[in-house]
């Protein structure tokens, strides 16, 4: 799915290739380099992308991971596809429960089958 940039800082495609950059260029977690063929022996390559973490402050205030505005080096990671998904799978699960769930209404509402009143 491609990202919504409206969310993000005007100078994220910097921030992203300074992050990508200062990890030296692999995975931070698993260490696969970007843009090596994929493991999985599927067609493409390995691609980095940079995570939000939602690291806490230094101050002890929690971090929001959904703040894409939040660019410090400690609430950001260097990761392959693979590795922020599974990062990010329990949001991802949600969303397409909520996606499901609101397909469902609709079809229900344009059916006759649900009425709002």
């Amino acid at each position: 799915m491609p990202m919504d940039m409206k969310r993000y800082p005007a100078n994220w495609k910097k921030v992203s290739r300074t992050i990508r950059r200062i990890a030296g260029w692999p995975c931070e977690w698993c260490g696969i380099p970007n843009g090596v063929p994929l493991p999985s022996g599927r067609p493409g390559n390995v691609v980095l992308t940079v995570a939000h973490l939602g690291a806490p402050y230094a101050d002890g205030r929690p971090g929001d991971k959904h703040d894409k505005h939040d660019v410090r080096r400690e609430n950001l990671r260097a990761l392959c596809q693979a590795c922020h998904l599974r990062y990010d799978l329990t949001d991802h699960i949600a969303h397409a429960k909520a996606t499901r769930a609101q397909k469902k209404q609709e079809e229900a509402l344009s059916s006759g089958q649900l009425t709002l009143f």
